[in-house]
């Protein structure tokens, strides 16, 4: 569904991203962990085309996202991205959040994407709130209704930038119950995490990073159980007794 070959990207000398290769089948929950600044984000960015890549290639179903003619609002209504930080408009009702992107990049009736974003809301357990705004929920409730209006889209692969370190530690598992109901229905995902026992326990695939590149990859119990780089070795001790 989709392919990363040679992935390179730059700010000014600063080399971010090095040579970064992977590929996501259908399916696929892919959890990419490191430290900050490994650039995990800068990758997810790229993927999404808020970065422009440097060098390398991103295949979705074989076309390169990269060329110049690919419709970006369209290729994200496919692609879609649920931030750290939220990124709902405060000026908007929750509904309302759900249902513009559907409206304006889907061309959906309101009708079609009202009934889609109370469909989603409901998913995450937020069609109580669709007449509130932002600024009235809990940061749980928030990242609950950026995923209810990724959803709404209908993507076919959802990418997720450290979508809980924002919140207090007791909305983490408010989000994280949703984010694993989603795994286990069957989405595709990408998820740059800090979660540890999620990386481990809903991943078919983990990537770690440092540096700007892919130290190690595999399964969660390849990664998690037998590192073989030291580097992850390293990395992984530091969250022993939270696994």
């Amino acid at each position: 569904m989709l392919e990363v070959s040679h992935l390179e990207k730059s700010f000014g000398s600063h080399s971010v991203l090095k040579d970064i290769s992977f590929s996501v089948h259908p399916g696929d929950v892919v959890s990419v962990i490191g430290a900050s600044g490994s650039g995990k984000s800068t990758m997810l960015r790229c993927i999404n085309l808020l970065e422009t890549p440097d060098g390398g290639s991103i295949l979705y179903h074989g076309e390169d996202i990269t060329a110049r003619k690919m419709n970006v609002p369209a290729y994200r209504a496919r692609v879609g991205m649920v931030f750290q930080s939220f990124n709902l408009f405060s000026n908007m009702t929750v509904l309302e959040n759900c249902m513009v992107g559907q409206i304006k990049v889907a061309k959906k009736s309101k009708e079609e994407a009202r009934e889609k974003a109370l469909k989603f809301l409901d998913k995450v357990g937020m069609s109580a709130y669709v007449n509130a705004k932002p600024r009235q929920l809990s940061g749980g409730q928030k990242q609950r209704v950026a995923i209810a209006r990724a959803l709404a889209m209908e993507p076919e692969i959802l990418l997720f930038d450290e979508p809980t370190s924002a919140l207090d530690p007791q909305m983490v598992g408010e989000v994280l119950e949703v984010m694993t109901a989603l795994a286990r229905e069957g989405l595709t995902m990408i998820v740059v995490t800090h979660e540890m026992a999620f990386a481990r326990d809903i991943s078919s695939h983990v990537l770690f990073m440092a540096d700007g590149v892919i130290c190690e990859e595999g399964t969660p119990k390849q990664i998690f159980g037998q590192p073989k780089e030291e580097a992850t070795k390293e990395f992984l001790a530091r969250f022993r007794n939270m696994l």
